[in-house]
């Protein structure tokens, strides 16, 4: 067919993270899956090429959850799959330290509650897809 133009899909860059700390605990949303099961994700965006990581978080914890966030730097890198468990798609994920001076957040429906973990606690946790990554992350 003359003329038509088939648009692809922007390509996925990176997965990024916001990492709230408040003495030896981190901040994280709980899911509850249709069967009853909780799982927990830190608060996170997927960004496409050319788009920048500390704008993109910065907007999506504001429209979100209601936070006017500082982003610092990185604190944890990794790798997620963004592609299915069968045709796997691997991204960076980057972790940035986020800080607030009033966290009161507005929980998404997408979410059921927020939960204050230690890291090794959070880890002993059921993770949601989007931060499965932090099991093997490095630290920077």
């Amino acid at each position: 067919m003359a003329g038509r133009t088939i648009k692809t899909p922007p390509k996925l860059s990176a997965l990024v993270c916001a990492l709230f700390e408040d003495s030896g605990r981190y901040f994280f949303l709980e899911r509850t899956d249709e069967r009853g099961r909780k799982q927990l994700e830190l608060p996170s965006i997927l960004i496409n090429e050319g788009e920048d990581p500390v704008s993109s978080l910065s907007a999506y914890l504001r429209s979100s959850l209601s936070l006017d966030a500082q982003i610092h730097l990185i604190a944890l890198r990794g790798t997620h799959n963004a592609g299915s468990r069968k045709r796997k798609h691997s991204i960076p994920a980057l972790a940035f330290r986020c800080s607030v001076k009033r966290m009161q957040p507005k929980i998404p429906s997408s979410f059921s509650a927020f939960r204050w973990l230690a890291a090794e606690d959070a880890l002993n946790e059921k993770l949601g897809r989007n931060s499965e990554w932090l099991k093997n992350c490095e630290k920077t």
